[in-house]
């Protein structure tokens, strides 16, 4: 393309002088492009941005930050210079703010090059222009030529190293041959512009729109400006405005990352050019699928949905999601890609995912689902009366869940307790809560390990009685009856034995009577028997001096006493046995 103009325009020379300043003023115009966006941020440029010398001379040139808003902490620049014209001959850090070298400032005057990379230690650099370097170099041959910021950063100081770097600079230098007769010449500084705009203002964010506006201010003494706007970000301005205008409008023809640039004229010749980056994204993401990892049938009340998109320019910036028309939820960035629903109740529900670039172009898909509840814990027993000595228990069952358990009192007021059951899906619940003296409705309800929740049981009545009065009245009482039943058992057990040995008294004094008797009555008749065996024994004497006794007589008698004898003392040894 730049050929065929070349040919055009060399075409052209041949032509009336009045036809071919039309036909350059057409060529600009066609080539003509411009599309930007600014906004008053930082600057690198080089001080003084022109320089009048001769050659042999050396001269000092600073790099500087200028146009500063907010703190930075960290610069880096790429400088270049034309190597048969200019030569490096030092570089200084004096006085500069940078405190600490990342890459310490370096040249190569085989390249023409200038290279450096520092930081500014917090709280960072925060005044409206800054030094960063002095470069000297010594002039080698007569010309103007430029010394250029080809590249390079400013990041600011808010934790997340913003590059704010807006515009950069360059400094023209003016080279005479060094002989005496030549006269000294004055030229002016040139000025680099500062671009802005109203529809692009910030360099690092993306916009969903194609017409531009930029805006900047002439210095007095700019007798014509250049511009022109491109994806290239060495792009060279073309189009000439003479006299100049302060601001440029168009649409841009395609999305992508582009540059406006702009450059003053005045006495001393063409100046720096200023280069404003601004970024375009017209198109929505790319694409957008969104599905449920668990189906669209679900007992989970928050479930999962599984969102993938994508955008190649500006990039996703979040996922928002609306509920049955509901206000949108925002979603960060997800590197799973799974988002997870808020907690819904069962049902038919409708969600509408998007995906949001960071141009705000959106891409929508709706989904449909449905949330089904599971069903409600059994339970099996529970304390129907709570009074002064038990406590409130819930038994039931239900296989891997946390069981919820509510209690409404006559006001509304409402308390609950969880548990949660073991590996044979039993819940006991203690109630370890106090709760005042009243009549509550209970109903549980249970939540397994996807977030599945069932509707409550049936509600139950539970009657809470613990008054003080009551309770201080069944503490005295059971103490009481305690303490009434161990004096009653000790003055039985006492009366018992006082009983017991007033009988036996009675018992022994009737005993000793009655033996006394015995003994008196024994006494009597042994006395009896003994005289009535004297007599016989005298009978059988009398009847021995009459006659002999018979063989068989005598035995009996002897076997008589003898018998006689043996049960007296038989019966008086009983009767000291008895007495004792």
């Amino acid at each position: 393309m730049s050929n065929i103009l070349l040919e055009l325009f060399q075409k052209t020379i041949k032509a009336s002088r009045h036809h071919t300043l039309l036909f350059i003023i057409g060529l600009f115009a066609v080539s003509f492009f411009s599309n930007i966006q600014s906004t008053l941020a930082a600057n690198l440029s080089m001080s003084p941005s022109s320089v009048t010398t001769k050659v042999g001379k050396t001269f000092s040139i600073d790099l500087v930050v200028n146009n500063n808003i907010d703190a930075i902490n960290a610069a880096s620049a790429l400088i270049s210079y034309p190597k048969d014209a200019l030569q490096v001959q030092s570089i200084s850090k004096t006085g500069s703010f940078i405190t600490l070298w990342a890459e310490e400032p370096a040249f190569s005057n085989e390249k023409g090059t200038v290279t450096l990379e520092g930081v500014a230690l917090n709280p960072g650099f925060n005044k409206a222009t800054g030094k960063i370097i002095t470069i000297t170099f010594k002039a080698l041959q007569a010309g103007n030529v430029s010394v250029l910021i080809k590249s390079g950063s400013v990041l600011a100081n808010d934790g997340n190293a913003t590059d704010v770097l807006k515009t950069t600079g360059a400094a023209l230098v003016y080279i005479s041959e060094n002989t005496a007769e030549q006269a000294p010449v004055q030229v002016q500084e040139t000025v680099v512009p500062v671009i802005t705009s109203l529809t692009h203002p910030d360099s690092s964010l993306w916009y969903g729109r194609r017409d531009a506006s930029f805006e900047w201010k002439l210095p007095d003494g700019v007798t014509a400006i250049r511009t022109a706007y491109s994806d290239k970000e060495t792009v060279i301005p073309g189009k000439v405005y003479d006299p100049p205008v302060s601001n440029r409008s168009f649409t841009s023809d395609q999305d992508g990352v582009m540059y406006m640039a702009v450059q003053f004229k005045n006495k001393s010749g063409w100046g720096a050019i200023t280069r404003y980056k601004f970024q375009i994204d017209t198109q929505a993401p790319e694409s957008l699928k969104a599905s449920f990892p668990d189906g669209i049938v679900t007992t989970n009340q928050t479930p999962a949905v599984l969102v993938l998109t994508e955008d190649v320019l500006s990039g996703i910036d979040k996922i928002t999601m609306s509920i049955d028309n509901g206000q949108p939820l925002e979603f960060p960035i997800d590197a799973s890609n799974l988002y997870r629903l808020p907690k819904q109740h069962a049902g038919n529900h409708t969600v509408v995912v998007n995906a949001i670039d960071r141009a705000g172009n959106i891409s929508t898909v709706s989904l449909d689902y449905t949330i089904q509840t599971i069903n409600p814990p059994t339970i099996t027993e529970y304390t129907k009366k709570v009074d002064f000595d038990n406590a409130f228990k819930v038994v039931g069952a239900y296989p891997q869940s946390t069981v919820e358990v509510m209690l409404t009192d006559a006001d509304g007021a409402v308390t609950q307790s969880t548990v949660t059951s073991n590996g044979a899906g039993v819940f006991i619940l203690i109630w370890d809560k106090r709760l005042d003296s009243g009549v509550y409705e209970m109903k549980a309800r249970v939540s397994d390990s996807r977030g599945a929740v069932s509707e409550y049981t049936e509600n139950r009545v539970i009657i809470i009685e613990r008054m003080v009065l009551v309770r201080f009245g069944i503490f005295v009482m059971n103490w009481l009856s305690v303490i009434l039943i161990i004096i009653i058992a000790t003055l039985m057990v006492c009366g018992t034995l006082w009983y017991a040995l007033v009988q036996f008294a009675r018992f022994r004094r009737r005993v000793r009577r009655n033996l006394s008797e015995v003994e008196n009555t024994l006494h009597v008749n042994v006395k009896a028997l003994r005289a009535d065996t004297s007599e016989f024994h005298d009978i059988l004497v009398k009847a021995e001096r009459k006659r002999e006794l018979t063989k068989e007589e005598t035995a009996i008698l002897k076997k008589f006493k003898k018998r006689l004898e043996i049960t007296e003392k038989e019966i008086e040894r009983k009767l000291e046995e008895a007495t004792e």
